[in-house]
């Protein structure tokens, strides 16, 4: 994804389903227990292997926990994958507009 050109990601945008795969398949890596879920101990190792690659800080508990609150809509204390997709749009439009 990250060889994707602005106009590519923007296409990527436009089309539901292509959305729909790569926050799945992101999902999917990250709900590492296969619950259908992602839970604040498998967003906090996502979260500080991302950190770690990019040479950031690793994040606290707290910063887990914000990520989570904010992401976690329904307030069930877990990510779904339709919480998750606005996450990787937002992440997407990012990227699109660099």
């Amino acid at each position: 994804m990250a060889s994707a050109s602005p106009e590519e990601i923007r296409a990527i945008l436009r089309d539901e389903r292509k959305l729909h795969d790569i926050a799945k398949a992101a999902f999917d890596a990250v709900d590492t227990d296969r619950s259908g879920f992602i839970d604040e101990p498998e967003l906090r190792t996502v979260m500080c292997s991302v950190a770690n690659d990019i040479g950031m800080d690793t994040p606290s508990d707290s910063d887990v926990r914000d990520v989570l609150r904010e992401l976690d809509t329904n307030r069930d204390g877990r990510i779904s994958l339709d919480e998750f997709k606005v996450l990787i749009r937002q992440v997407l439009e990012l990227m699109a507009s660099q």
